[in-house]
């Protein structure tokens, strides 16, 4: 008699479940678009939910988000005697596999994270009640040792069914096809750092059957040593491709941008306090300029999938889509300097406090209204000569508060103020003049924003 014996190797795992329940109550009056004297604030409160299941072994490791995002009271499914509760609000945040390749690589696939370079160009929009998320690949080769890390993710995009039947004949320029990029960092003796980032990413429009590709490019050097108390940091992208829109050529535009972000702070050796200051210039498109060459192409910077709370006159959010009149500057350059605090009074809280001088630095030229049937910029002011009179010069200013305490290792409260002033220039591009014949402008009103926000992460289970 012959007797088998199958050997069975147990792969041992850790397996997690833990959770976020992130509530947020928010006062704004001229959140995003600025507003006029007779606007009245809002209240709201929203809520995050989600439950996060990890597993981990020595052969691959996984990781799913539930997540349900809701602004109180949004919901859709309700009759007079109640309410049930709302179909869009629930979802899946993350879902991936990360499998190890080697033993200082990896391959990840899935919807996940991408947050990389101060997220200038790829953010988890951590602001946003549901984040961001993204549908893709990710190769990782990190060798902690020499400090070498190379990250590679790659994205294509479509619309489907829940059977996997694809259509894209609804799909919209307004989503990324596709995104693509590979980061390359390497750290120096723990102070300095030093990134490069390409990115190629593409809008399609199959309603003209055009894809519109978009290269960005950027230098990252992170400074901060410990010793003298002295962190700083430069960062530089340049853009490049074609545009959706055409040019008065009657072609599609080229791309030409940049933006450049910089920043010099010093840290007490106690690190209860620092202080930095800063300044983001972003390229723009000179309207005075007709040279053939240069009016046919765009000079407006693409922040793609980048974060904008923190960035871009702060808090507010007025100047976060450069070619809109609302929450842009029309497209023309931006110039944004900034002083920041921050101070730790215990070692379970913080308040920052930092101020934001926007600045218009190339030639826009000035409407006189806005259509209201179109809610576009109509008409173009002209001086005594008939000459297109331009826009050029400070934006407003602005101030973010914030103030941070930890109640407990699982519980964080969080709120912050922030408030801003708009200049003359920013009033009449967003609002147009309220008499057109006497230059009147329209009053503004209080530009603010408040809120404050719980968060609770229990962990619920971890096996030994």
């Amino acid at each position: 008699m012959i007797v088998s014996f199958i050997s069975v190797q147990q792969v041992v795992g850790q397996f997690s479940v833990d959770g976020e329940f992130r509530s947020r109550s928010i006062l704004s009056q001229g959140y995003k678009v600025p507003v006029k004297s007779t606007s009245d604030a809002v209240f709201s409160f929203d809520q995050r939910s989600r439950l996060n299941l990890n597993y981990k072994n020595d052969k691959y490791s996984t990781r799913l988000v539930l997540q349900d995002a809701r602004v109180w009271g949004s919901d859709d499914r309700y009759n007079p005697t109640g309410v049930m509760g709302n179909s869009g609000t629930f979802g899946i945040y993350e879902a991936w596999v990360e499998l190890k390749l080697k033993e200082k690589s990896s391959l990840r696939i899935g919807r996940q994270e991408w947050n990389y370079n101060n997220m200038r160009i790829l953010s988890y929009r951590n602001w946003w009640t549901s984040g961001l998320s993204y549908d893709g690949l990710l190769y990782k080769l990190h060798d902690d040792e020499n400090g070498w890390f190379i990250d590679l993710g790659l994205s294509y995009n479509n619309d489907g069914s829940l059977i996997g039947d694809v259509d894209n004949t609804t799909w919209t320029g307004e989503k990324l096809k596709t995104i693509n990029f590979v980061n390359f960092k390497k750290k120096h003796h723990n102070i300095f750092s030093t990134s490069l980032f390409f990115s190629l990413a593409g809008r399609d429009y199959p309603d003209i059957d055009k894809f519109f590709p978009t290269g960005t490019h950027g230098l990252i050097l992170d400074y901060n040593n410990e010793g003298t108390g002295f962190f700083g940091s430069l960062s530089g992208y340049y853009q490049h491709g074609t545009d959706s829109k055409k040019g008065p050529n009657g072609d599609y535009r080229n791309i030409s941008a940049w933006l450049v972000s910089g920043e010099l702070g010093v840290r007490a050796p106690e690190k209860n306090w620092e202080l930095a200051a800063g300044a983001e210039v972003i390229s723009g498109h000179d309207f005075s300029n007709t040279e053939n060459d240069y009016a046919n192409t765009r000079h407006s910077f693409d922040l793609l999938y980048s974060a904008r709370f923190a960035y871009y006159g702060g808090n507010v959010n007025h100047f976060i889509m450069q070619d809109s009149y609302k929450t842009g500057t029309k497209g023309g350059g931006y110039f944004d300097p900034y002083l920041r605090f921050s101070f730790k009074p215990g070692k379970k809280n913080a308040l920052d406090v930092t101020w934001w001088s926007p600045v218009l630095t190339t030639n826009v030229p000035a409407h006189t209204f806005i259509d209201e049937a179109t809610g576009l910029p109509a008409g173009t002011e002209t001086d005594n000569n008939g000459n297109t009179v331009y826009w050029k010069g400070g934006l407003g200013n602005y101030i973010d508060l914030g103030f941070t305490q930890r109640i407990n290792p699982d519980i964080v409260l969080k709120t912050g103020f922030s408030f801003g002033t708009i200049s003359d220039i920013k009033n009449q591009m967003v609002f147009g003049y309220k008499n057109t014949s006497d230059q009147e402008l329209f009053e503004p009103g209080a530009n603010y924003l408040g809120w404050v926000m719980l968060i609770v992460k229990p962990n619920f289970f971890t096996s030994e």
